[in-house]
């Protein structure tokens, strides 16, 4: 049996809206082993993105917990999750998350030069040339399609060779 990489239990989300309480989550236990694929599907406002955000550090649960690669996420501090973001988790956001005033290329490298690590460039000209963005990767995001800011945005994700790539996708 493989590592489970990714593991929740009990994790709830509840927001207030007004009187009312929004449970986005309510118990989620969830595992994920090491090299599998999961799709996470469901109707609009069922929870995925509010998933997708507490395994991945963005947010934090009401209650219960998040486990990445065998450490809690609720015992790490606000500089301790970034550094977790930044080498663990390629994020591909459902509206791209580009920096309007870098190019392309710039975009993909960003969050390894953030990291402080050296660039793969072969690795990043391989990346953009299999998603066929390397006549792009001087381009500014506004100046693409949609479906370009797309492919660059998981070009982003995976320039860092995370181990987990979070996808939310409409």
């Amino acid at each position: 049996m493989k590592d489970q990489i990714v593991r929740t239990e009990g994790l709830k989300k509840y927001y207030r809206l007004g009187e009312n309480i929004v449970k986005a989550l309510d118990g989620v236990d969830f595992s994920v082993e090491e090299r599998e694929f999961v799709a996470i599907i469901g109707r609009s406002g069922s929870g995925k993105s509010t998933l997708l955000h507490m395994i991945g550090g963005l947010d934090v649960p009401t209650s219960g917990e998040v486990y990445v690669d065998g450490k809690r996420l609720s015992e790490m501090n606000r500089e301790q999750l970034a550094i977790f973001r930044r080498r663990k988790v390629g994020f591909i956001f459902q509206n791209y998350n580009l920096v309007p005033d870098l190019s392309v290329y710039d975009n993909v490298v960003l969050p390894v030069e953030l990291d402080g690590k050296r660039v793969d460039r072969h690795f990043v000209r391989e990346i953009l040339e299999l998603l066929h963005l390397e006549e792009k990767q001087d381009a500014l995001p506004g100046m693409l399609s949609g479906g370009q800011q797309q492919r660059a945005a998981i070009a982003r994700a995976v320039a860092s060779k995370p181990s987990i790539i979070l996808a939310d996708v409409k």
